[in-house]
């Protein structure tokens, strides 16, 4: 839950800014006009717009009343928006043009965002990207200087995991010369088992007695993050610019586990527990990163050449037991790993020539990265260290793709199919210890009328698995409470985490029909409707249990005692057989200002007359989500196994099935210098199906809502201090909902209790940020 409660910590620090204005900025759009939705037929200033229709395009006024502080926060609350297929997350473009990660643009302010375009799948391969993901285009002000200090912190409703988080930005951007400087601090407070609700797991003391195992345990770490961010950009000749962003960051998390066994030269599981222990476990990790591009153009193609490198330094270690001839010693695991990672991109597109329907366009690309990764582990006697395996890894591959425009009205060209073009890509890499590995994709893309488009594509791909995944240090992890489902018991086993260097390439063919429309063209409301269907073989899962068709398939993952108790229970990466998925996927965008426009002014004002009074602003709404509804998903654990049902009764990672639906959206209102939101994610039920009544479990659906406000006040205040000053307040799950689980008994697991599926619950923070 750690990553979600950090997304949504940044989404309720987006609560800060809707109204706030910077120093300096392009020119707004008039107080009663409607958002710019209308695609021109010539291309603004770093626009993104093909020959797609986008799935919605948003101007400024649309990006504050979304009440955002930060690029992270526009990329939560477009989300419902802009998720790919699969939840893949979109391709980022700057002003129409790559950049080597997010990392490059996370410190520009969203007051500097003029624009923001949302393109669909179809548009990624014009920059060079799989036609999976989306694309979120940033068109930047010319001109902007702000500095920017903000403060959020708060509490939980039940205790314990308050939070804070405090940033100071400084910008400047100048046409095409762009600098950011950003730091930041985050640091979460733990959650102790003793302030949640859990019941108590007895084991036995030495001396005699019992007590809870789980006494002192984090269900949340201590967690600190420390982060410097700086960028660069400028043009360096005619018609090329440059651009060099630098992050450093450094994070540190300090965990319990609850009581220590005790352990002799007998490594077997312990009988006894010491007293008044805490197994301590701390994992810290720098992470440097350096990126640098050139972006040029010549005659009417553009070129993107794009470099970067990474090196990430991560320890861990974690207490295991104290020794059964000498209490006070601690036995100890210690991991360390090293990976770095150097990469280099060139892209470049342009029209190859022309054709009576147009033009026909045309993407290349070439990269080439090198990644390695080294590490070791060590351990107190009687426990044992696995080697951690080396890697070196080098990865090649090319790509091309081109649009084929076949009809066109505007041109004359079988007029009366509208607008119909083609799209293929076709790519090769070669990555070290796999075989050649190819992605293909092909499609259509027909527009009979204005408000109407149709799309049909193809994608197969060949996907080399991440180094991390192949080669993390192991960790074990004790007193971890899981589920088993062989004898519908929980347990508290050693967890092993860490990578699984015989993960093979994913397989994967994803097809996909969709039907947009836009029924009006001088307003923001868009329909999206997608069919999409999934055939994956040897994906990789991350499991946090298992279930029992997952441990007959995978039984080395599971070590039981004599007793059949589980002990201990390997959680690294695994690859299943096959995976296919149909389902349909509906998208809905909306934005409006409400009542009347103010009266447009004279076309020849009169000299002698007074200024006009600013015309009064509208209430401004937005809507924006999606909703999923799964047709069908069935699971193949090995080659030659019956397929598992998830959406009745199978589970991929022991945490439930796969629910049948889930909503994802966004909506609020903005007027005057208030603004008020909702974030909410939604899921159905699930199943786990077991003839063992006790493993036999249901769970509930989940209603994840975040409300979050903001308030100018400079608009209320007329005071100094006032001046580009906002508050804001964040409720994240607001009904403090947890998902409920109950098996067939009709009781609920010690493992599902609602304090270890979700720890932290609701909570409440304030905000306070200024521009200077």
């Amino acid at each position: 839950m750690t990553g979600e409660r950090m997304t949504m910590l940044m989404l309720g620090a987006a609560t800060l800014a809707t109204p706030v204005v910077a120093q300096e900025r392009a020119d707004e759009p008039p107080a009663g006009a409607e958002p710019d939705v209308v695609v021109a037929a010539r291309r603004p200033p770093g626009s993104a717009i093909g020959s797609n229709e986008p799935i919605a395009v948003l101007d400024q006024r649309a990006l504050r009343s979304l009440g955002v502080t930060g690029l992270k926060e526009v990329l939560d609350r477009l989300r419902p928006l802009t998720g790919g297929i699969g939840g893949v997350e979109p391709v980022i473009l700057l002003n129409g043009r790559r950049i080597n990660g997010v990392a490059q643009i996370q410190s520009i302010p969203p007051e500097a965002i003029e624009k923001a375009e949302i393109l669909p799948e179809q548009d990624a391969a014009r920059f060079g990207y799989p036609p999976t993901a989306r694309v979120l285009n940033l068109i930047t002000a010319k001109h902007f200087r702000s500095t920017v200090a903000q403060q959020l912190a708060g509490p939980t409703t039940r205790g314990g995991g308050a939070t804070q988080y405090a940033e100071a930005t400084a910008t400047r951007i100048d046409q095409s010369r762009r600098a950011t400087l950003q730091v930041s601090h985050f640091r979460q407070l733990p959650v102790r088992q003793s302030q949640r609700a859990i019941a108590p797991e007895p084991v036995p003391l030495l001396g005699g007695g019992s007590a809870d195992v789980g006494a002192g345990r984090y269900l949340q770490p201590l967690t600190d993050t420390v982060k410097v961010d700086a960028t660069a950009a400028r043009p360096i000749a005619a018609k090329l610019d440059a651009d060099l962003n630098v992050t450093m960051e450094a994070t540190r998390n300090l965990r319990r586990n609850g009581l220590a066994p005790l352990l002799g030269e007998d490594v077997a599981t312990p009988g006894r527990y010491l007293p008044g222990t805490s197994l301590r476990q701390r994992d810290t990790a720098l992470t440097l990163r350096g990126n640098a591009g050139l972006h040029g153009s010549a005659g009417r193609w553009i070129w993107d050449a794009t470099g970067g490198y990474e090196r990430i330094r991560s320890a861990v270690t974690a207490e295991q037991a104290r020794a059964l001839d000498d209490p006070a010693r601690v036995l100890a695991t210690r991991g360390r790993s090293l990976t770095a990672t150097a990469s280099t991109r060139l892209t470049a597109s342009g029209p190859l020539l022309r054709l009576p329907a147009g033009e026909l366009q045309l993407t290349t690309s070439a990269d080439l990265a090198r990644a390695t990764s080294d590490g070791s582990a060590a351990a107190d006697a009687p426990l044992f260290a696995t080697p951690v395996p080396r890697l070196r890894r080098t990865s090649a591959g090319a790509s091309v793709g081109a649009v084929l425009p076949i009809a066109a009205a505007s041109e004359g060209v079988l007029a009366p199919l509208g607008r119909l073009a083609a799209t293929a890509t076709l790519g090769v890499n070669r990555v070290t210890g796999f075989e050649r590995l190819t992605s293909l994709s092909y499609g259509a893309t027909w527009q009979p009328a204005r408000a109407v488009e149709l799309t049909a594509t193809v994608n197969l791909s060949q996907t080399a698995p991440p180094v991390t995944s192949l080669t993390g240090a192991l960790v074990a992890v004790p007193n971890l409470p899981v589920f088993d489902y062989a004898t519908g018991t929980s347990a508290f086993v050693d967890a092993v985490y860490g990578g699984n260097p015989a993960l093979p390439p994913e397989r994967t063919r994803l097809t996909t029909l969709g039907v947009a429309l836009r029924p009006f063209a001088e307003r923001s409301f868009d329909l999206r409707l997608d069919y999409l269907v999934t055939h994956a073989r040897d994906r990789a899962i991350t499991p946090v249990s298992g279930s029992s068709a997952f441990e007959a398939a995978f039984p080395d993952r599971f070590v039981r005692d004599a007793a059949g108790r589980l002990v201990r229970l390997d959680l690294r990466p695994a690859a299943v057989a096959a995976e296919d998925e149909r389902r349909l996927r509906f998208t809905l965008n909306l934005f409006t200002e409400l009542g009347p426009k103010s009266a447009a002014p004279p076309a020849t004002p009169d000299p002698k007359a007074p200024p006009p009074a600013p015309p009064r602003p509208r209430p401004s709404v937005y809507v924006m989500g999606s909703a999923t509804w799964r047709l069908s998903d069935r699971l193949t654990l090995l080659p030659g196994q019956p397929a598992l049902d998830l959406l009745d009764g199978a589970t991929l990672d022991g945490n439930g099935g796969r629910p049948r639906w889930e909503v994802e959206g966004n909506t609020g209102i903005s007027y005057g210098p208030a603004s008020l939101g909702v974030y909410a994610r939604l899921q159905g039920t699930t199943r786990v199906r077991d003839l063992l009544p006790a493993a036999d479990l249901r769970f509930s659906g989940r209603d994840w809502l975040v409300l979050y406000g903001n308030l100018d006040a400079e608009k209320l205040v007329a005071r100094p201090w006032a001046k580009r000053l906002s508050l804001s307040f964040t409720v994240e799950n607001l009904f403090d909902d947890r998902i409920a689980v109950r098996d067939g008994l009709g009781t609920t697991p010690l493992r599902f209790q609602p304090g270890l599926i979700d720890p932290v619950g609701r909570s409440i923070r304030l905000g306070v940020r200024k521009l200077f």
